[in-house]
Order: structure tokens, then C-alpha cells, then sequence
């Protein structure tokens, strides 16, 4: 059960970390400015600042005074799939909410999107994080209450919200093993300022509450929720429709491999002809992390001789087509909708994307070895549900068997999909701490 109880807090902001964080925040902010003039996101993130308060000023005039409003912070849209489902359920309590993130990736997403979120007075890029900034975001959304989402604290905005006594909470928090937080001595300190201004932390799992424990062991309002995004996957799930195949498509065995990156590709690749050679009703949907032309050529020539098409022209699409070669985005998820087994990019760069949306619809999945940033993907690991794969040959032993055998596939398909249902419901676990006092 969450701590209801309002925790006692440290209103004053630390006058030594104070001090520091904002001269190594005057610094940074100008080697950004320098750095900005040839890196291109950069200069789009500085860009989308333009004009802010503005926007906001605008945007927050349809506030209805007699409603609460609650502000979340969410780093990139990753986080907001962890907001999404909290934010409808307030909605649906006559709660209003405004939606900041820090990321260009989550501005990118959601103008791919055009409207705003339901729930959502607006969205938009948090201000840099200045005293004055923070002053005059708070003066501006007079917020009710502050709902931080998995790691992403702006250290001026948490001290000064505090200063004020607007209550804040920390929801679907994650600190990985290797963070500093949990490593760095000084940096925990640091934290310490940070988490003792929250009344309410609220941790995804275990290991996440003790390492945050080592920083505040005496905080009253630590708890372990579990993760929202299970919520939004499954939410989302229901509400897609099957994707529109070419004709004579999606009859087969059908593999997805998601948002791949080259080194995802190298591996795999080589495989996935060999499979199409061998096996007459494999087929496969290709989604390159970014389907740029250079990207999309390399998946041709590599292909080249085995019936394929890019979705964008699939009303021309060839006789026996094997191949669905996808040359736009934000089709990924209705695309495992459709499939059988798949393969998530990034597990050999950054870490692995999302492995909840196949898994959510009954598919057994594959990735690379990067994959301590996703707790459940270490989670269907140790189920037998989903697979690590460091190496071509790797790859291709558990592959090939799960193609040799349909009955096993499905049966692995259905155990990520339990596992994903077991770990819903974690959006109703922080709705009584957001709701308290409101």
C-alpha cells in the first residue's frame, strides 16, 4: 500500500549544491550553444525552445480554475508511455494535466502525432533548468501537485516547487546498477538534496527501492509500484487495428525485426536469407531504426533476388512477395500485431528498445546482448520466452528451431503475453498518492 501521509520536507534549497549545480549549469549551457553550431538535434532542441513561454502562456488560458492541475515531467517518449496511462486516469477524475519533456526525440513523437494527448491541457519542452526559469514555470502552471517520471529530475524546478510546498512524487522510478547514483559518492549526495524534496518515490522494482535506499535510508515514502508502461502497452494493444498486408502477404510464418540498427542487422541478416531459402513460408516485415534512403538500399542489395516491396509502394508489390521492407514510422507496433515471431533493435548499441509491444501480442523475442536498461526483457529471459543473442550463430540455432517448430513458437508467444498481463495495473498503485490533498 502507498504511504498516504504527507512526508515532512527540506523546503529550503541546499545553498552549497545550490551554488554548484547552477555555476557547472552556466558552463554547460554555453559549451551546448558552441556544440549546437554543428550538431544538428542540438540546434533543432534550441530551436524548439523558441518562442516557449509564449506557447505555454497560450496553451494554459484553457485551464479551468475550478479543476486541480498536475504537472508531469517525462524525459523522452519512452517515459511517456509510462505517464500515458496515469494521465487518462486522472482525466477521467476530472484532474487536468500538463505534460513537459526534455528530449528532441519527444517532441519529434509527438508531432508526428499532431493532437494533443487526451488528458493534456499541453505539451512542450521543459525550460532550462535556471532559478529564474523554474520561478517563472511554476508562477505560470501554479501546479497542485509535481509527478516526476522515472529518473528525469531538474534539480532548480524540484528545489523551488519545494521552497513553495507544492508537493511532488517520483513515479515508475529506475536507477540502473551502473548508474552514478548508485556508484558515485558525490553524485548520491547530490541526489540526497533531490529526494529528500519529494514526498513520495515510487520505485519500479526491489533492487530500484534499495538503491535508492542508500541514498535516503530514512525516507518515509519509499515504495515499490511496479511499471506503468506495462498499462500503456496493453492499453495501446487494444487499440490496434491489424496492419493492411499487401495482397497474399501474412499467410505464412511472419518475423518482424523492429527498429534494427546496423550492428543489429550484421547479425542477423545473414540468417534471415538463409531461413528464406530453406523455409518456402517464412516471410518477413523490416523496420530499420531509421529508414533513411541509405538505410533502406542496404536492406535491398542485401536481399537482392528475393521478392520485396517498401510500404510505401505496397499496391505494387511483386508476385510471391517474401519481404515487406517498411520506409516510414510509427507503424511498429500494429506491425507485431500481425506476426508470429520478432526480433527488437538496439540490444547491441544503446541498449534494447521496446520489448513489451511484441511481447504483449503472443510473440517470442529475439534481441542483442545490451539489455540491462529493460528489467522485463531480463525478466522473459529467465521465463524462456525471449532470447539474447550475442552472434550470427547464435542467432541462427534458436531461430531456426523456433521456425522448425509452430506448436513451440505459439506456446512461447503466450508466455510473454501472461508475463506482460501479470505486470499490469501499476497506474492504479500511484493514483491515491497523486490524488491525495487535490
Amino acid at each position: 500500500m502507498m504511504n498516504e501521509t504527507r512526508v515532512p520536507l527540506n523546503k529550503q534549497p541546499p545553498r552549497f549544491w545550490f551554488i554548484c549545480y547552477n555555476l557547472i549549469l552556466q558552463l554547460f549551457s554555453g559549451l551546448i550553444r558552441i556544440r549546437s553550431r554543428n550538431d544538428p538535434d542540438l540546434q533543432e532542441a534550441l530551436e524548439g525552445r523558441r518562442n516557449l513561454w509564449e506557447r505555454l502562456e497560450a496553451s494554459l488560458k484553457s485551464r479551468n480554475p475550478g479543476k486541480p492541475l498536475v504537472w508531469f515531467h517525462v524525459a523522452s517518449a519512452g517515459e511517456w508511455l509510462q505517464a500515458q496511462p496515469v494521465i487518462r486516469r486522472l482525466s477521467e477524475k476530472e484532474v487536468q494535466c500538463v505534460l513537459t519533456y526534455t528530449s528532441i526525440n519527444a517532441r519529434r513523437w509527438f508531432g508526428k502525432r499532431k493532437e494533443t494527448p487526451p488528458g493534456v491541457l499541453v505539451h512542450e519542452f521543459i525550460p532550462l533548468d535556471t532559478p529564474g526559469n523554474a520561478k517563472r514555470l511554476l508562477d505560470l502552471m501554479a501546479p497542485d501537485k509535481i509527478v516526476w517520471v522515472s529518473y528525469d529530475l531538474w534539480p532548480n524546478h524540484v528545489w523551488e516547487a519545494a521552497h513553495r510546498g507544492i508537493p511532488q512524487l517520483l513515479i515508475s522510478g529506475i536507477v540502473h546498477q551502473a548508474s552514478a547514483r548508485n556508484t558515485n559518492f558525490i553524485v548520491q549526495k547530490f541526489y540526497r538534496t533531490l529526494y529528500n524534496r519529494l514526498e513520495q518515490i515510487m520505485l519500479v522494482s526491489d533492487a530500484d527501492l534499495e538503491r535508492v535506499r542508500q541514498v535516503v535510508p530514512e525516507h518515509p515514502g519509499l515504495s515499490v509500484m511496479g511499471d506503468t508502461r506495462f498499462d500503456s502497452v496493453i492499453e495501446r494493444r487494444e487499440q490496434l487495428d491489424p496492419p493492411q498486408w499487401p495482397e497474399g502477404f501474412g499467410q505464412g510464418t511472419l518475423f518482424v525485426a523492429g527498429s534494427t540498427w546496423p550492428r543489429d542487422e550484421e547479425c542477423i541478416y545473414p540468417v534471415l536469407r538463409k531461413a528464406l531459402e530453406q523455409s518456402p513460408e517464412l516471410q518477413l516485415v523490416l523496420v530499420p531504426h531509421e529508414p533513411t534512403e541509405e538505410h533502406l538500399l542496404h536492406a535491398e542489395t542485401f536481399f537482392r533476388g528475393i521478392p520485396m516491396v517498401r510500404w510505401k509502394n505496397r499496391d505494387q508489390a511483386p508476385p510471391g512477395l517474401r519481404i515487406l521492407l517498411i520506409d516510414t514510422i510509427g507503424l511498429l507496433a500494429g506491425l507485431y500485431r500481425g506476426a508470429d515471431i520478432a526480433y527488437v533493435g538496439a540490444g547491441f548499441t544503446t541498449g534494447v528498445h521496446n520489448t513489451m509491444e511484441p511481447a504483449s501480442m503472443g510473440l517470442p523475442v529475439f534481441f542483442g546482448p545490451r539489455y540491462d536498461n529493460a528489467l522485463e526483457a531480463k525478466e522473459m529471459i529467465e521465463l524462456g520466452c525471449a532470447f539474447s543473442i550475442d552472434s550470427t550463430e547464435s542467432f541462427e540455432s534458436r531461430f531456426l528451431s523456433l521456425l522448425q517448430n509452430p506448436e513451440l513458437t505459439r506456446k512461447l508467444g503466450a508466455q510473454a503475453q501472461q508475463f506482460i498481463e501479470s505486470q499490469a495495473h501499476a497506474s492504479e498503485q500511484c493514483l491515491p498518492a497523486i490524488l491525495g490533498n487535490l
